[in-house]
């Protein structure tokens, strides 16, 4: 008996919630297209934004110079993964993000086939006091040799750092002397105007 009323009360607390279940189908959205459906939930936009990585797939650049004062220079410029800088660009119809992927080198300074130096040159590489709040905004352009400028003694590179959607530019030049020791110095390009 005692078995009996145990099985009924159990079946009486589960069969509403079995109709609640079935309940629960999705019929008021059945004949509904999916932009209304997600327009009531506020969720439309977070499907329509796109992302945009610049550049979209990976790049890497190897140089490997041989210059006449017997510096060899091997430069691996490269985009890195897993680093990116966020900018939204206001379209007429959606705000879309751009993601730029930062970029850096990795330098290996040889003379007269002995190592000067192995370092990595990015953003971090020129962050001081002055130039910290630019380069948080900025990615690296470029990274290359200055054939001119470099004597039998020292090595000269040069860098470009940008903001991405701006004119905004920091140019720098990287020092190598015989022992592989780096010097940086910011090139101020601003012309006078009279």
């Amino acid at each position: 008996m005692f078995n009996k009323l145990n099985n009924k009360k159990l079946l009486l607390l589960i069969l509403p919630v079995i109709v609640v279940l079935f309940s629960c189908d999705g019929r008021d959205r059945i004949y509904k297209p999916n932009v209304q459906v997600l327009k009531k939930h506020n969720l439309l936009e977070s499907f329509t934004k796109q992302t945009k990585f610049v550049p979209e797939q990976k790049i890497q650049i190897e140089t490997d110079t041989i210059l006449s004062n017997g510096f060899e220079i091997k430069i691996q410029y490269h985009s890195v993964e897993n680093n990116e800088l966020s900018k939204t660009i206001v379209n007429t119809k959606t705000k879309s993000p751009t993601r730029y992927k930062n970029f850096e080198a990795n330098l290996h300074v040889l003379k007269n086939g002995l190592t000067l130096n192995k370092s990595v040159i990015n953003k971090e590489l020129f962050s001081n006091s002055e130039n910290s709040t630019f380069l948080n905004q900025a990615i690296m352009q470029f990274v290359w040799i200055d054939y001119q400028a470099s004597t039998p003694s020292q090595l000269i590179l040069n860098t470009s750092f940008n903001i991405p959607g701006t004119d905004s530019y920091r140019d720098f030049v990287i020092l190598i002397d015989e022992l592989g020791r780096l010097k940086l110095k910011e090139i101020n390009l601003t012309a006078n105007i009279i």
